[in-house]
């Protein structure tokens, strides 16, 4: 698929998500046309997203990551912009497509981490941009299983 066509997608899941958004630090849960869109806004009003592509396609090709400031800047995972995050004191690498060994390794282990955290930290280009402490509830309420958000092949 087009990159420029995931882009657009990915944007109009983030900005349906993002309205959503009224209370800092609460995971929440939105579904349509096979993508489940988890998303998290911190105090500043920065937004993380987790996209999770489950119907959508056939093999998983929108799973993945979007991060946008609360001025509206996109620093999500791509040829400009490294993002990792810090969970537990571990960095997780997050890559900008899935569906070779070493992306889907960093996805899988990012995703069982993100499951449990009570706070992470999100670095874009090794520099910390935003903070994030999920209340408990929601996380396990949300995150609690996304053993379905993974390439498919």
């Amino acid at each position: 698929m087009n990159s420029h066509i995931k882009q657009l997608i990915f944007s109009a899941i983030l900005l349906a998500a993002t309205s959503a958004q009224a209370i800092p630090n609460i995971w929440n849960s939105e579904f349509g046309q096979g993508i489940s869109s988890n998303s998290i806004q911190n105090e500043q009003g920065d937004v993380f997203t987790i996209n999770c592509d489950i119907g959508y396609s056939e093999n998983g090709e929108l799973t993945g990551v979007n991060f946008t400031l609360a001025n509206g800047q996109d620093l999500s995972p791509s040829d400009s912009n490294t993002l990792e995050l810090l969970i537990d004191g571990k960095a997780y690498w997050m890559p900008d497509s899935l569906g070779w060994r070493n992306g889907d390794n960093a996805w899988y282990s990012f995703r069982e981490a993100i499951q449990g955290a009570a706070q992470f930290d999100v670095y874009v280009n090794q520099k910390k941009v935003a903070s994030f402490a999920p209340s408990p509830q929601s996380t396990q309420t949300v995150l609690g299983d996304l053993s379905e958000c993974e390439y498919r092949y």
